[in-house]
């Protein structure tokens, strides 16, 4: 079977909101990943946030580690984090920064003044990411056909705000740098991982390298498609709809690029509010059995968990393992 991941056509998305709302069920019911085009988020926008990144990768090592991460925000380096604990022996070959909400041009966490001197630049693109997150998910409400008197088209999106004091969604410049070290003997930069939120946006530029399992043994290329963005669900809304929404796994591979380029992306993660209880969703569609789902520890498979719950479970897997 030959595999390959959808692109849908968010234009005229009032007009079309059946047809596109069907189009992304179709593809997180079975591959769990599709590209977005005719979206809300300016090219010039991306393209601007991407010098931003750069021109924190180039600061010399101590200023960026003067900002570790610390509570999900600021920065990690090289193999900090480890994705696949049960296969990786050194952790991911990238550097990241995770940033959290902006409002109103403040931020609540320490920055670089590359980034301090960017807030308002950083907020716009944030709350770009945020809306497009929003109206996919307003989709997944409609596909779900959600009954009004339950939330409607607003189900899942009311749990995504922005400005809520809750919100746990994350923004993260990634860089995988050139000249991977002979002393690296992985054979992937990022291990094989699912997402841990609702929902995460991917922008790629220039050199690919991200991979996905669309089957158990199948292996696919995740290519740059100009002006896309690739989108794919997150563990937490695949624990959520019982399933349904499958959180495929996937990871970034070494390509002979990489040994003369660097590798730059964005992704934003949508997250519901950290006290979000991830419990049935009010549609006929969703099965009513919860399937087990490995990355929660047996003796919490039966509990509610909140979406807060979710996220740290996830995060702590993957850093502690690092340690």
């Amino acid at each position: 079977m030959v595999y390959e991941l959808p692109v849908i056509d968010f234009s005229n998305f009032e007009e079309r909101s059946s047809i596109i709302s069907q189009e992304i069920l179709d593809a997180c019911k079975t591959i769990g990943f599709f590209y977005v085009i005719n979206h809300q988020i300016p090219t010039e926008m991306i393209q601007e946030a991407f010098a931003l990144s750069k021109k924190f990768y180039d600061l010399p090592i101590e200023e960026k580690e003067a900002v570790a991460i610390k509570n999900n925000r600021g920065y990690t380096g090289l193999y900090v984090q480890k994705l696949d604990p049960d296969t990786q022996k050194q952790g991911d070959h990238k550097e990241a920064f995770n940033f959290g909400p902006f409002i109103n041009d403040k931020y609540n966490y320490p920055l670089p003044e590359v980034f301090a001197e960017s807030k308002p630049q950083l907020e716009k693109f944030s709350r770009k990411c945020h809306s497009t997150l929003v109206h996919i998910l307003e989709a997944f409400a409609i596909a779900l056909e959600i009954p009004e008197e339950e939330g409607g088209r607003n189900y899942f999106s009311r749990t995504h705000k922005y400005d809520d004091p809750d919100c746990t969604e994350t923004l993260r410049f990634l860089k995988y740098p050139r000249n991977v070290e002979s002393s690296y003997k992985e054979p992937v930069r990022a291990g094989a991982h699912t997402d841990y939120g609702s929902l995460t946006l991917l922008f790629q530029k220039d050199i690919g390298g991200l991979e996905v399992q669309a089957s158990r043994t199948e292996w696919i290329s995740a290519p740059i498609i100009e002006n896309a963005i690739l989108v794919n669900v997150g563990g937490a809304f695949d624990f959520w709809s019982n399933g349904l929404f499958k959180s495929t796994i996937h990871r970034v591979t070494h390509m002979p690029e990489h040994q003369t380029h660097d590798r730059y992306s964005i992704a934003f993660f949508g997250q519901p509010a950290s006290n979000t209880p991830l419990t049935a969703i009010p549609s006929k569609i969703i099965p009513k059995e919860r399937p087990v789902h490995k990355e929660i520890p047996e003796h919490l498979q039966n509990k509610i968990l909140t979406s807060g719950d979710y996220l740290q479970l996830r995060l702590n897997a993957a850093y502690q393992s690092s340690n």
